[in-house]
């Protein structure tokens, strides 16, 4: 009788268990949440505060109309053309590094797989594993802290932000080139390996011809994130949109900021339909991607693609700062190695430590308040932008009033959604400022709106991918496209969404790292503030915390994702 009750017990006790357990994640996500606005200083009475909408009011009387002037327009074109040459110079040499760096990195060539030697090469094997995770260390410095470092080193101007997208791309382009390298089909590697072929004909027989295309499509995607960055770098002096964008704000010449912004917006899209239309004809022919050769197999094309992009990139050189007076000056090459010495002399005061702490704790907050706004707010705007492929037949019995508020609907909250996705970080957090004042409460408000423009177009397309059976269903019973979306799209879909959304919070960790050099709190205002200072000890010390607390975060989030992608 013992015996049955105790077998018994558990199937008593286990419902009690399963509700708390069903609970427990929401609950300790609330706690979480409560936890980051206390510590990001979160005021919810400004949302509701005259004073507050009056501001927001205020913005927008000033931004509109833009400054279409012929003197602006100047400036605008001169910024436009600064940021695109910044963009190319540095994706030529983060590229031309990267391939060197990529072919180390390769386990398959020197570590593990099939070009390893059982008589073993130690010293290869320990430099491959060494520029691995070198790279990564480099990666985890966000590319406009560089630019700021190489700012304070060489001073104002495009120079600076060419040098920090290069050396930031250069540990991205490696990593991903490593990647590709290692994910080739084996088996015409272990055919030339058999026949005794070397290292370097592996990698040149073997290696290289199956990963070309793609090789190019991601240096190709590097040079879009290029752009977008190269834009933002100017907020500290790089030169480009972002040092017209600061300067026209702190200005409180709004209607500038305005046309920048529109500059800005049209030339991520030229970018992004150019590296569309050459990613397709890559994967549409890639036996024609040899060399320069991405359009056309014709030679004569080839050599005129070729000769395009060299004289793009010769005209890009003295745009981009790379002129030959900036490196004969004497007092450039002296103050970058006076800047680098001073760089290894770091601060290690507890009460520093301690100011670290409190900073790291309100950048982590900044991010995970950013993240959770971002999220809900895509949900909202993934609803009305989302299409239902079972409704069709349905919209043929509505009338054309109905018709007509649902695609105003529709083209509505895709529009929002691409204006808070290709506004960059940085530009929100000066608009956020100017509503809610400095600190990690505009840095907060200001990566909830980026991530809800990327996240709310992620989600959107995932709805739409998915399988659309359950809809047509619901819709056969009378369900309304609300309760479709509760009860058929989003199940489907929230797997892959939660992985979208922990990828986002990696990356707004990063970038709450140096919201704080605009005004966004954290530890990107304590940096900005004592390179300012010249205080280049603190600025070591800060710049350690910024890749510990990175570098940790991917550490810890690498087990959350192979979680994720086991269930």
């Amino acid at each position: 009788m013992a015996r049955t009750l105790a077998k018994s017990a558990p199937a008593f006790v286990k419902p009690r268990f399963g509700v708390f357990d069903r609970w427990k994640s929401p609950l300790a996500l609330v706690v979480l949440v409560a936890l980051a606005g206390w510590n990001a200083h979160v005021d919810v009475r400004l949302f509701v505060s005259h004073r507050t909408w009056a501001s927001i009011a205020d913005l927008l009387v000033r931004l509109f109309p833009p400054d279409l002037s012929f003197l602006f327009l100047k400036v605008a074109l001169h910024a436009t053309l600064t940021t695109a040459a910044t963009a190319v110079v540095a994706t030529v040499i983060s590229a031309s590094l990267a391939m060197p760096l990529g072919v180390l990195a390769s386990g398959r060539l020197w570590r593990t797989g099939i070009a390893e030697d059982q008589s073993g090469h130690s010293i290869l094997k320990t430099l491959s594993w060494l520029t691995l995770h070198g790279m990564g260390v480099i990666r985890s410095i966000p590319d406009l802290v560089w630019a700021l470092l190489f700012v304070a080193g060489l001073g104002l101007g495009p120079l600076p932000g060419t040098f920090a997208l290069a050396v930031s791309y250069t540990a991205l382009l490696g990593r991903v080139y490593a990647d590709i390298f290692d994910e080739v089909d084996v088996r015409p590697l272990e055919a030339l390996r058999a026949l005794g072929a070397s290292r370097l004909q592996v990698l040149m027989f073997g290696i290289l011809p199956q990963s070309r295309a793609m090789l190019t499509s991601y240096t190709l995607y590097s040079f879009e994130c290029c752009v977008r960055s190269a834009a933002v770098l100017g907020f500290v002096g790089a030169g480009g949109l972002g040092y017209e964008i600061s300067l026209s704000s702190r200005l409180f010449e709004f209607s500038q900021v305005l046309t920048l912004i529109g500059c800005f917006v049209l030339l991520l899209f030229l970018v992004d339909l150019l590296s569309r239309v050459v990613r397709t004809r890559i994967f549409a022919h890639p036996e024609a991607s040899e060399v320069v050769g991405l359009f056309n197999q014709r030679l004569r094309r080839r050599y005129l693609v070729g000769a395009g992009l060299l004289a793009i990139l010769f005209v890009s050189l003295p745009i981009a700062g790379l002129r030959w007076d900036n490196f004969t000056q004497g007092d450039t090459l002296r103050n970058l190695l006076r800047f680098t010495r001073s760089l290894f002399r770091p601060e290690w005061s507890p009460a520093f430590l301690r100011e670290i702490g409190v900073l790291a704790l309100q950048t982590i907050s900044i991010a995970i308040l950013g993240t959770v706004a971002g999220a809900v707010l895509g949900l909202i705007l993934a609803f009305p932008s989302t299409r239902l492929r079972g409704a069709r037949h349905e919209s043929l019995e509505r009338s054309w009033l109905v018709k007509l508020r649902g695609e105003v609907i529709f083209w509505l909250a895709r529009m929002v959604s691409n204006l808070l996705r290709a506004t960059p970080e940085l530009v929100w957090v000066l608009i956020c400022v100017i509503a809610v004042g400095f600190g990690p409460f505009a840095g907060a408000i200001a990566l909830g709106l980026h991530t809800g423009g990327v996240l709310g177009k992620l989600f959107a397309e995932t709805m739409e991918e998915s399988p659309q059976e359950q809809v047509e269903a619901m819709l056969a019973f009378g369900a309304t496209p609300l309760q479709c979306f509760f009860w058929a799209l989003l199940p489907q879909s929230w797997p892959m969404m939660r992985r979208f959304i922990l990828l986002r919070w990696d990356m707004n960790l990063r970038a709450a790292t140096i919201l704080g050099l605009v005004g966004g709190g954290g530890l990107g205002q304590a940096l900005y503030n004592d390179v300012q200072l010249g205080d280049y000890g603190k600025v070591s010390t800060l710049i350690a915390a910024v890749i510990v607390l990175v570098v940790g975060s991917d550490w810890l989030s690498q087990p959350s994702a192979r979680m994720e992608i086991q269930t």
